[in-house]
């Protein structure tokens, strides 16, 4: 029998198949990605001025297959703007527009259609970065109040210093499910940057002194978040 879970992770590969302009999104090296300070909410125009002709072209028809299939284009133009502003090639624009379009449709699927949009970009960034579903669902019922943008991106973030996945979906469903879990998220974060320097061991180690301080309520929820990179993509999602 087929389990939601695989019936999601299937989807996922069969999304090239059947939204048109969207095929399977990639493992995307992180030297082709580009950073954000924060998830785009607002709506920002699409400026074809920014682009060579056929690079708009092709923009214009990811937008509009998008568009078709109900996925928000705010991230998309946001991605493809901050490549323009980096002057980085055409085609690798359109290479990362691509595969965060089909990301996001495969985290509307598991997040649900009324998701707000900084969540599913959250939840398209962790994707990216090898999060998969069943960590995606995990992630959004631990979190039932809110928003799980925080959430999903401290677990995209700490995953990219190094921390294996399922390590780092357990820590950060558990201290999710906590009351004011932003601010611990945030230490949690700021903890494992932190010590990721020195290898992945030390980021795990670290993680797990402050779950152990967290849960026993030994550790200041207040620790202030990392400096050094935003949770948002895939590091250079």
């Amino acid at each position: 029998m087929t389990t939601p879970f695989l019936a999601l992770a299937l989807a996922g590969q069969l999304i090239g198949a059947t939204v048109g302009m969207l095929p399977p999104p990639p493992r995307v090296d992180p030297r082709d990605d580009f950073p954000t300070v924060q998830p785009p909410v607002k709506q920002v125009p699409f400026d074809a001025t920014r682009f060579d002709s056929l690079t708009a072209a092709g923009l214009r028809e990811l937008l509009d297959s998008a568009t078709g299939q109900g996925i928000p284009t705010a991230p998309l133009i946001d991605r493809a703007l901050e490549g323009a502003a980096r002057r980085v090639d055409g085609r690798s624009i359109l290479r990362v527009v691509r595969a965060h379009a089909t990301a996001l449709l495969l985290a509307r699927e598991i997040l649900g259609p009324t998701t707000p949009v900084a969540e599913l970009d959250a939840g398209a960034t962790a994707l990216r970065a090898g999060v998969d579903v069943r960590d995606l669902a995990a992630i959004r019922s631990a979190r039932t109040v809110g928003t799980a943008v925080i959430p999903l991106m401290v677990l995209t973030d700490i995953v990219q210093r190094g921390v294996p996945v399922l390590t780092a979906r357990e820590a950060v469903t558990t201290i999710a499910r906590m009351p004011s879990s932003d601010e611990a998220l945030r230490g949690l974060q700021a903890s494992v940057a932190r010590n990721a320097v020195r290898g992945p061991g030390m980021a795990v180690d670290a993680l797990n002194r402050y779950l152990r301080g967290t849960v026993s309520g030994s550790n200041p929820a207040s620790a202030p978040a990392t400096t050094d990179r935003k949770p948002i993509r895939p590091p250079s999602p």
